[in-house]
């Protein structure tokens, strides 16, 4: 049997230059950087990720700095918006916050909620949307007071010509789809989902697209193997097993043309790093350790001062 998604785990997008990225998301939203690394299949770019305090799964949003000079176009095949949660009671804090800050911002409703949407400095689509979950550890150095703080992603929009290959995979991932929207919309067991957005529209990928994002499908390697077996079936080609040192995932290219990771719960972030220490040091996983030296002279400029730490 199995086993079933349970939720969002975490999301890997494109960005322009490491230094401005850090600074919206840690500054201005007030996100922890719970780990700072290199792409591991091109160590050239930084892998930055942000989180809360633990960089829980469901929490961790991820970036690819350098990865592509020109900029993304949203359409068929791609993700091209990350939803995040905040308290019930925040949106006027985040209007405020948001006006503050210079970021321009749509107030609308989406699924019946008022909700916050507008793009972070490479062009990514964000959505801020009211929804309590204790699904996470407030960050007590955050820039966000904690009554006010993100408490992790909520949904990822995926744009297709048709929505039909993907609610297949979907319904065996035992998401539900929430009927009576505008939109086809699944939603997992945490309360996190995936709306699909029909479009004639061509995407391309560049600053400001999202990569891939992953599940929480597994407690072990082992499950993980019951996923390749079942995507197999349905006539997909998932990748082998992969560590990640933080976590196992199989990669996995849907019908639509979206890349979905399917991974482990742990061993998480404080496999080399205590959580006092988390994204404080740069860290390498242990094949690319003697190539540290190297590594760092070759990474773009990353002015960790200007990062609130």
């Amino acid at each position: 049997m199995t086993p079933e998604v349970k939720g969002l785990h975490h999301f890997t997008a494109i960005a322009g230059d490491p230094t401005e990225n850090a600074k919206f998301y840690v500054n201005t939203l007030g996100l922890r950087m719970v780990k700072k690394t290199v792409n591991h299949d091109a160590p050239e770019m930084y892998h930055l990720f942000y989180g809360d305090r633990e960089g829980s799964p469901g929490t961790s949003v991820t970036f690819f700095p350098g990865m592509a000079q020109q900029k993304g176009k949203p359409g068929a095949g791609m993700i091209t918006e990350l939803g995040l949660r905040i308290p019930e009671n925040s949106v006027d804090y985040w209007k405020d916050r948001l006006e503050d800050e210079g970021l321009d911002f749509e107030n609308e409703k989406w699924h019946g909620k008022e909700t916050l949407s507008f793009e972070d400095p490479d062009g990514l689509s964000l959505r801020l949307i009211p929804e309590d979950t204790e699904d996470y550890t407030p960050w007590p150095d955050s820039t966000v007071p904690e009554e006010n703080q993100i408490r992790g992603m909520h949904h990822v929009t995926v744009q297709a010509h048709s929505s039909e290959d993907l609610e297949k995979v979907l319904d065996i991932m035992d998401l539900e789809e929430i009927k009576g929207l505008e939109d086809t919309y699944y939603e997992a067991e945490d309360g996190s989902g995936v709306e699909i957005i029909e479009t004639s529209e061509h995407g391309r990928m560049g600053r400001g697209s999202v990569h891939h994002t992953a599940f929480k499908a597994a407690e072990s390697e082992q499950e993980l193997e019951k996923w390749r077996d079942q995507l197999q079936r349905i006539g997909l080609q998932p990748s082998p097993v992969i560590s990640r040192k933080y976590f196992s995932s199989i990669y996995c290219r849907m019908p639509t043309g979206v890349l979905f990771e399917f991974s482990t719960m742990g061993p998480g972030y404080t496999a080399d790093e205590s959580v006092e220490e988390l994204g404080t040091n740069f860290v390498l996983p242990e094949e690319l350790q003697d190539r540290r030296e190297e590594i760092l002279e070759n990474l773009p400029e990353f002015r960790e001062e200007e990062i609130n730490q």
